[in-house]
């Protein structure tokens, strides 16, 4: 389902820690499935375009998560998935 740049690793002390695109986040409980579900949405409207286009998908939600934890934040809440979200809806 995602190219091997995205993998679930497990949780700890109430997050879950997820790679994208070599990138590691630490997703709250609440956040994991509405995530996955957007990785899982651009997958599916990629389908018909090359690999390539997903892994940039793929690549363009670590850079917006990257943008929205500066400041020193750790955890990526609502508020960044709903970043990632409307950037990514919006570019297409």
């Amino acid at each position: 389902m995602f190219s091997q740049s995205t993998l679930y690793f497990g949780t700890m002390d109430g997050h879950h820690k997820i790679s994208i695109s070599g990138v590691v986040f630490y997703v709250e409980n609440e956040c994991k499935n509405l995530l996955l579900n957007h990785l899982k949405f651009m997958h599916r409207n990629n389908t018909l375009q090359s690999e390539n286009q997903f892994e940039s998908g793929e690549e363009r939600v670590a850079e917006i998560l990257l943008e929205e934890l500066k400041g020193g934040k750790d955890v990526v809440t609502h508020k960044e998935l709903e970043a990632v979200i409307n950037r990514t809806r919006n570019s297409r």
